[in-house]
């Protein structure tokens, strides 16, 4: 392997002989085909010039840069101590790297889970926020239903008043559903998109919590503190995190 005469190391790494200026030895020429480099053929053309003509009296000739000579025989030596550095500065640095991202990733993990089995607790109480919120929406529609059977003996303001009174009620109740609906589903989206993650790599306990999750549905479905409709919306939840 040919390594130019030119380069040296410096403190803060490679240094061009010809130039006097930081030099990547692996991006340029100066390992291996050297001779092609514009730099060296500059240098080398304007040495023979120099030789060629004798020096002005008045002007004292220039003497070329300062290098340290890479001996032709040692130039496999050479080359390994060149590339040595780098090659452990590029591992260690991407070792520090991954250690990180483990750490990070470890840490990421524990609180998904953790975040997750909060949620699974606390996200009962708006599935009975939604329950109630149905069955009060049901009464005063049996309301509304009933007031429309006694239209008929009713004064017309009576009537009026009471149904604007119902239907003014209803329709906060069924937007306040709708939102308690929406927000439920986009904060169990977007915790289980982070929970499938971390599944997809840990380890088969959290599995067996999954199941163990199923298994308690079942006692408070028996026990009755949750509906069937509750029951199987939670039950779907949890299957499709196994599979």
């Amino acid at each position: 392997m040919s390594v130019c005469p030119a380069l040296r190391r410096g403190e803060g790494g490679f240094v061009c002989g010809y130039s006097n200026k930081p030099i990547d030895p692996f991006s340029w020429y100066c390992i291996g085909n050297y001779t092609e480099c514009p730099i060296f053929i500059r240098f080398t053309r304007e040495e023979r010039t120099r030789a060629a003509a004798p020096p002005r009296p008045e002007e004292a000739p220039k003497p070329l840069a300062e290098v340290l000579p890479l001996a032709p025989e040692k130039g496999e030596a050479e080359f390994e101590k060149a590339v040595k550095p780098v090659i452990d500065n590029v591992v260690l640095k991407y070792d520090d790297l991954v250690k990180k991202l483990d750490n990070m990733w470890r840490e990421y993990e524990g609180d998904v889970v953790k975040v997750r089995r909060q949620w699974e607790v606390e996200k009962m109480s708006l599935l009975r926020a939604q329950e109630l919120l149905g069955r009060t929406i049901g009464d005063y529609e049996k309301m509304l239903a009933e007031l429309e059977l006694k239209k008929d003996f009713m004064p017309p303001e009576s009537y009026d008043s009471a149904k604007r009174d119902i239907e003014t009620k209803l329709e906060a109740l069924r937007n306040l559903l709708d939102e308690v609906k929406s927000k439920y589903a986009a904060l169990e989206e977007g915790l289980g998109a982070h929970f499938k993650r971390v599944l997809s790599t840990s380890t088969s306990a959290e599995v067996i919590s999954l199941k163990l999750s199923l298994s308690k549905l079942e006692e408070l479905l028996k026990e009755g503190k949750i509906s069937r409709e509750t029951y199987e919306k939670l039950k779907k939840e949890l299957e499709e995190l196994l599979r």
